[in-house]
């Protein structure tokens, strides 16, 4: 698994002031486990929402003497110009103004000490869609009647907005890993589709499981249906889903919620209603961090 960005560290004369011009211009704050105190030797401020790198600074006794190597580019939610005047007013200074009369371009400023950053365009400048909502779905499971139309139409319904929240998903974000897991979209469905077939057509009905999951090496990679996606189209991923669902609803077919399962859990007899329930829980929480990683991954959002 690749490494990711923790902490971006400066250099700087005076760690505090730095600090806090960069959690004003970022809205970032200090850590909560490490609050910056006057008379720390260093300095560090954090996203909140934890998705992007910490900025840390330490005092050198160099000022800045050249062009830095590395600098941030920044895309503000409010209108370029806007945010240029904001940061000028919280200490920045204009370096280069490469803004041009049709509204394009940046602009290269300076932070409290000397450290390039530029200020592109806004998203909405630019002309790139802001996040999309896809709605909400019609109920379309009984709301009255006997337990297993219920419990059955629940579970068909959320495995159904399994299949909506992954519709128009682009194959690098099926596939991005923005957790220290390696939780992913497509990962998700895929773990989604090993639960169907292990619990439905291998627990409960007795049959084999089919490949992949026959030949994965589950015992050398535990998850293994998260890691091995990044090859996988996402249709592939898909296919495999459905394929796994309909072997569900052939595995329950005309049974009762009281059968028992084929294959004990842990030496345990569990019957068709446990691995019905047991389903949808799986099938709802794991829709629900579909959600979340596809808000927070392409912005769209939606039952």
């Amino acid at each position: 698994m690749p490494s990711r960005v923790r902490h971006i560290t400066f250099d700087c004369r005076d760690p505090h002031l730095l600090a806090r011009f960069w959690a004003a211009a970022l809205g970032f704050v200090d850590d909560p486990e490490n609050p910056n105190a006057p008379g720390d030797p260093e300095a560090l401020v954090v996203d909140p929402t934890g998705r992007r790198p910490g900025l840390q600074f330490i005092p050198v006794p160099e000022g800045k003497a050249v062009k830095n190597r590395v600098h941030l580019d920044l895309q503000p939610d409010q209108p370029r110009d806007a945010e240029v005047e904001r940061l000028v007013g919280l200490g920045a200074t204009v370096v280069e103004d490469h803004r041009r009369p049709d509204g394009t371009g940046w602009a290269v400023l300076a932070d409290p000490e000397g450290n390039e950053l530029c200020i592109e365009r806004s998203a909405a400048e630019r002309g790139q869609a802001g996040p999309r909502d896809t709605g909400e779905r019609d109920w379309e499971f009984p709301l009255a009647g006997d337990e297993r139309s219920i419990v059955v139409g629940q579970l068909e319904w959320y495995r159904e907005g399994v299949l909506a929240k992954v519709d128009g998903v682009v194959p690098h974000v099926a596939t991005t890993r923005p957790l220290r897991s390696a939780t992913s979209i497509a990962g998700l469905v895929h773990h989604l589709a090993h639960v169907e077939d292990k619990w439905l057509h291998h627990r409960y009905a007795g049959h084999d499981l089919p490949d992949p999951w026959a030949s994965a090496p589950f015992a050398e990679q535990p998850d293994w249906e998260f890691e091995s996606v990044d090859d996988l189209p996402l249709d592939v991923v898909v296919a495999r889903y459905r394929e796994a669902c309909e072997r569900s609803r052939a595995a329950i077919a005309g049974c009762d919620l009281d059968d028992e399962g084929v294959v004990p859990l842990d030496g345990e007899a569990f019957n068709l209603r446990f691995a019905l329930v047991h389903l949808v829980e799986e099938t709802a929480r794991h829709l629900g961090h579909l959600d979340i990683l596809r808000e927070l991954l392409d912005g769209t959002t939606g039952e």
